[in-house]
């Protein structure tokens, strides 16, 4: 299924839908019901099939986002709505016999509740791709998948942490296990959460969460050879039970690599259509178009409006929920005019730079500007470095900066050498792009290969040196990329090469580059996938939302001071804090609006 929403008291039949149903600004979603002794629940329709919810004589069981099964065969994800793959993981986990890291591969929750006993289990997967949160006080528990839908659910729309709402202008993110609501905290990744209804007090016993898989810094493998040839075996898979029983998938394709690698990857007796959106067709648009020729795919290009991101902020924001960008709802809109929903799979190339690349290890900063030079890691973090800003009081910005200390100390207690990495990687709520699958699961039936469990375990298993400079991805994923060998990368790359030959190729791409833009002889117009945000701030749709943000922050002392500082006009903030700061200030008077309409659903 899409999300659920489940409250320990029971509560009045549709109030739960109304609330998922709100996630969603076009069109409504169907969602199930069950109410009990033991509270309420309510299941909003999934995009994947097979993950129907199961009730039986005394449990419920709910599965949320669409795992892939290693202990059976998956066809019924190519088949109509059914229960299949709910009931064979129920069946599993009530034999005993599942393991939560190796039975299930991909994004997943899942939920059990036991009629009988009161006890309720949540289990998440294992980077938490698909975050739970939960909020608890005397009356009860309430936990969900969507931020904003849980607290409407349990009367905790409007109580908004600015603390963690400047953390998200800052950052692009909240810090975990923080959210925008004073009172909601996130659940935690690869782990059983565990309930117990109390039926005198209406009130449950929550267990600390018993985490089944930690990504610890064990090295399992022999060498390089052996961690990719274990990460190229087991994403292959991962697509092969996938499309085993399919005849045509979507994906999505790009200039990059990853996606290549991907068109490599997915069987070729399939129909492919590949899709890609841009601003206008570019260099982006026509690399993409050799490598989906290359492969033999359906080559589907589709252009947005000047003012895409500004024009999508109301329902890319309600639809990925508060504290979350809403700019990385890439696919919105295009899902319906590209009929994405159609497709049994569709798949994208996201998180490969994250786990198998180290794009977030620490390195000198010089790398980040110049592609080119060999990257070297450093030692040490930055992560704990104390939080600025002339926008904020010294009091947040104090509390701010404990908050990523005690994250990092967290993640130091498991990876002390590689916590900078892995404090933006773990859980997956610290990615700041993260919020793309959270909007693609929701509008179609996403799969991301390099969220599969082999993806991530040799990713948190293997020391970054082999990550750098694309050692461990080309090794792995290399043979894949031969149709293309000679096809460059926007940034002048030949993926199928490894960095050693790149790195001369790249600088001469560069320059050459320079060059062009020094003499005014450059291509025109934005060359990139994503949108062109030095047109979209000029646009006056942009202005227009500026204008009336100061109002809609009312109630956020803090919020408004950064405006009257001229945060969304000067200098202060880059361009991507400021689009976090106009999605802040929409989602904080929409609550407004919305607690005027109707009643805030309570215990």
């Amino acid at each position: 299924m899409s999300d659920f929403l489940f409250v320990s008291k029971r509560v009045k039949q549709e109030k739960l839908s109304r609330c998922l149903n709100e996630i969603y600004q076009t069109g409504e979603v169907e969602s199930i019901e069950f109410h009990g002794a033991w509270g309420s629940l309510a299941v909003s329709q999934s995009q994947y099939n097979g993950f129907d919810p199961l009730i039986t004589e005394r449990y419920i069981c709910a599965v949320i986002g669409g795992p892939v099964l290693y202990f059976r065969d998956n066809r019924f994800l190519s088949e109509g709505s059914s229960q299949t793959g709910t009931r064979a993981i129920f069946d599993r986990w009530f034999n005993g016999e599942m393991d939560w890291s190796e039975d299930l591969s991909g994004p997943f929750v899942v939920l059990i509740i036991d009629q009988l006993s009161h006890e309720v289990l949540c289990v998440t997967d294992l980077m938490m791709f698909i975050p739970i949160y939960q909020y608890q006080d005397t009356q009860g528990v309430a936990i969900g998948t969507h931020i904003d839908a849980l607290a409407k659910a349990c009367g905790q729309q409007g109580q908004f942490d600015e603390v963690s709402l400047a953390d998200f202008i800052l950052h692009e993110v909240v810090t975990y296990p923080y959210t925008a609501y004073r009172a909601i905290r996130q659940g935690h990744p690869a782990a059983e959460h565990r309930y117990r209804i109390e039926h005198h007090a209406r009130v449950l016993q929550a267990q600390p969460p018993m985490p089944y898989w930690m990504p610890s810094e064990n090295n399992p493998y022999r060498d390089l050879d052996e961690a990719a040839n274990v990460l190229k075996e087991g994403v292959t898979s991962y697509v092969g039970h996938i499309t085993e029983s399919m005849d045509r998938v979507a994906q999505f394709t790009s200039a990059g690599e990853d996606s290549r690698a991907l068109s490599g990857i997915i069987p070729q007796r399939i129909e492919r259509d590949a899709f890609i959106f841009l601003d206008h067709m570019n260099r982006e648009g026509e690399i993409a178009g050799k490598v989906a020729a290359a492969y033999g795919a359906n080559f589907y290009p589709s252009f947005r409006s000047s003012v895409h991101y500004i024009s999508i902020l109301p329902e890319a924001s309600s639809l990925i929920g508060s504290g979350h960008q809403y700019v990385h709802a890439h696919s919105l809109g295009f899902n319906r005019k590209c009929r994405l929903a159609d497709y049994k799979a569709v798949f994208g190339g996201y998180l490969a730079d994250s786990l198998i690349k180290a794009q977030y290890a620490r390195k000198p900063s010089v790398m980040r500007r110049f592609g080119f030079i060999p990257q070297v890691g450093l030692e040490g973090e930055s992560r704990s470095d104390a939080v600025t800003s002339p926008l904020f009081s010294e009091k947040l910005l104090d509390e701010l900066t404990q908050r990523r200390r005690n994250h990092l100390n967290r993640i130091q207690a498991f990876r002390p050498t590689s916590a900078h990495e892995w404090f933006v990687l773990w859980p997956m709520t610290m990615r700041l792009a993260i919020p793309n699958f959270y909007s693609n699961r929701r509008l179609f039936a996403s799969f991301e290969p390099f969220m599969s469990k082999d993806a991530v375990k040799v990713g948190a298993g293997i020391p970054t040196e082999w990550k750098l400079n694309r050692r461990l991805f080309n090794k792995a994923f290399r043979p894949f990329l031969a149709k293309t060998r000679w096809l460059h990368h926007a940034d002048g790359r030949l993926p199928y090469y490894p960095w050693y030959v790149n790195s001369p190729i790249q600088f001469a791409t560069w320059l050459y580059r320079q060059v062009e833009r020094r003499l005014g002889l450059q291509e025109k117009g934005h060359q990139g996938p994503w949108g062109d945000w030095l047109n979209v701030i000029k646009s006056s749709e942009w202005q227009e939302a500026v204008d009336k943000a100061l109002h809609e922050a009312e109630g956020l002392p803090e919020i408004q001071q950064a405006i009257r500082q001229g945060a969304l006009s000067g200098s202060d903030l880059k361009i991507s804090q400021k689009a976090n700061l106009l999605q802040t200030v929409y989602l904080v008077d929409s609550t407004k609006r919305s607690e005027k309409e109707r009643e805030g659903l309570k215990y």
